[in-house]
């Protein structure tokens, strides 16, 4: 499954990863216990909240794909921004 991106090593040495949809779900369920339900948060908010969690160093890329299995279910967004500003 992890071959077919379907699951993700964390940590990336494991031998049973989770599936995507499980990561999704445990991001859900971290931003409700946490009260960051219906709130902006950047990728270095999640990776490195206050208190340590398993979501601490997530990787980014398995981050985003969570994130997108959310969005599908309209539980979560994803917003970019374009900085144009400088020098």
């Amino acid at each position: 499954m992890v071959k077919k991106n379907l699951a993700a090593y964390e940590p990336p040495k494991q031998t049973r990863g989770r599936l995507l949809e499980e990561w999704a779900e445990a991001l859900h369920k971290w931003a409700t216990s946490t009260g960051q339900l219906n709130s902006i948060l950047t990728f270095y908010d999640i990776t490195n909240p206050p208190l340590e969690s398993f979501l601490t160093g997530i990787p980014i890329p398995l981050l985003r794909k969570a994130i997108a299995i959310l969005a599908k279910t309209n539980r979560a967004q994803m917003i970019t921004i374009v900085d144009d500003e400088g020098p």
